[in-house]
């Protein structure tokens, strides 16, 4: 007799399935077929396909909350740790899939999941902001206006809509922000672009110059090299 799939082996292969292909085309009962599981297990989790739906996302954005929280803790380069905590955050997209995102987006209750976790996805980068503002190792922006911008962002960048257009994956159009927002889009003006490649910034450490989250997410397939800051500051945002 085959062993019984513990629960948390069991939510894994639902969230598995639900993150691929959401819930549209796929009722409680293909659901089951599908997992080879009964019906009663299924409601034990929750009593509707939707249920389990929100009940994946849930998982889902708290895995995703912690593994920020341990990315930004685990790094060594101080300048780096919002980087890391931006790449928790793309590492939790990549299994977003469009369906999932329509499918959670359709109702008010999945899309305030969504909300939560991108709220608490900016609040603690704005803590790693500003105490990377106070003891140098940021530009002296406003902490505030920066994850602002960043949960706008998000909550836009989600829509199916906007991703079908731009032919992108929600991890993709997420790691496109990130680079903008701690690179910019301009190269240092009056300076060859062969001096900028060759001279890092002032102040800046080696690992500043690491390849960027949105070089990382999409393999390098539409860009060779990561752009460059627009100031000579210590470190970039």
């Amino acid at each position: 007799m085959a062993r019984r799939r513990t629960d948390g082996e069991f939510m894994q292969e639902l969230s598995d399935l639900l993150l691929e292909e959401g819930i549209a085309q796929l009722g409680v009962g293909e659901i089951a077929s599908r997992l080879q599981c009964s019906r009663r297990r299924l409601y034990d989790i929750a009593e509707s396909k939707q249920g389990l739906l929100f009940a994946v996302a849930r998982r889902h954005f708290e895995e995703g909350l912690t593994r920020g929280e341990r990315a930004a803790a685990a790094e060594d380069d101080p300048a780096r740790v919002i980087v890391a905590h931006a790449m928790a955050g793309v590492e939790t997209a990549v299994k977003l899939s469009t369906a999932f995102l329509r499918d959670l987006e359709a109702t008010e209750e999945g899309s305030e999941l969504f909300d939560a976790y991108q709220r608490k996805r900016a609040e603690g980068g704005r803590a790693i902001l500003e105490a990377g503002i106070e003891k140098g190792y940021y530009n002296a922006h406003n902490a505030m206006v920066a994850t602002e911008i960043g949960l706008g962002a998000a909550m836009r960048l989600r829509r199916a809509e906007f991703l079908a257009e731009a032919g992108l994956t929600f991890e993709e159009a997420m790691a496109e922000a990130y680079d903008l927002m701690h690179n910019g889009l301009l190269v240092r003006a009056r300076e060859p672009r062969a001096k900028q490649a060759a001279r890092p910034s002032q102040g800046s450490s080696p690992s500043e110059h690491a390849p960027s989250a949105s070089e990382s997410a999409r393999g390098k397939k539409r860009r060779t090299a990561p752009m460059k800051p627009v100031n000579q500051l210590k470190t970039s945002t």
